[in-house]
C-alpha cells in the first residue's frame, strides 16, 4: 500500500484523469451495500464486481436504451470497493446521473435496479450534493483507503 507523498500524488493524479468538473456535471455519490452470502457463496471481489456489472448493464440499458448497446452510450461512473471492520462487503460511487434523467427518478431506478440484483442489498446512500465542497469531499473519502485494489477498473467508465 502507497503511504506519504506517493501516495497523495497517485491519488492526485487519479482526480486529473477522473477530472470531476468535466466528467461529472450531475455527480450523484452512492454506497451500495451488499449481501454477505448467496446460496453458500460468499462475496468476494470478483463476485462484488460482477454483480456490479450486471447492475451498471441494466442500469445504462434502462437510462440509455439500445444507444448503450450499438454505440456504447453511458453514465460516468467511479466504483471503489471497501470491506468494513466488520468485513461487510460494500461499495462507494460517484455516478454522472444523465441529464435527462431527473434525480427522484434516477434515485428510484438506483434502488430498484440494485436491490433486484443477486448481492444487491437494501441499505443504499444516495446523496445529490449541491455544493462543490461536497463533491470533491466524496471523492476523497471513496478514496481514503486507496490501494491497487480498492477502485474497481472494470466498472469505473470515463468517456
Amino acid at each position: 500500500m502507497l503511504k506519504g507523498r506517493g501516495r497523495s500524488t497517485l491519488i492526485k493524479e487519479l482526480r486529473n484523469h477522473f477530472n470531476l468538473n468535466k466528467n461529472f456535471k450531475n455527480q450523484i455519490n452512492l454506497t451500495l451495500t451488499q449481501k454477505q452470502m448467496i446460496n453458500g457463496f460468499i462475496i468476494d471481489d470478483i463476485r462484488s464486481s460482477e454483480n456490479f456489472r450486471h447492475f451498471r448493464n441494466k442500469l445504462n440499458k434502462k437510462f440509455f436504451g439500445n444507444s448503450y448497446y450499438r454505440y456504447g452510450k453511458s453514465m460516468n461512473m467511479i466504483v471503489t470497493r471497501e470491506t468494513s471492520l466488520n468485513s461487510r462487503h460494500h461499495l462507494h460511487c460517484i455516478f454522472d446521473r444523465p441529464s435527462h434523467i431527473l434525480f427522484d427518478e434516477f434515485e428510484y431506478h438506483i434502488r430498484e435496479i440494485w436491490k433486484s440484483t443477486n448481492y444487491g442489498f437494501d441499505q443504499i446512500h444516495i446523496e445529490n450534493p449541491t455544493e462543490q465542497d461536497r463533491k470533491v469531499g466524496w471523492y476523497y473519502y471513496i478514496m481514503k483507503d486507496f490501494d491497487e485494489n480498492s477502485i474497481d477498473w472494470v466498472n469505473t467508465t470515463i468517456q
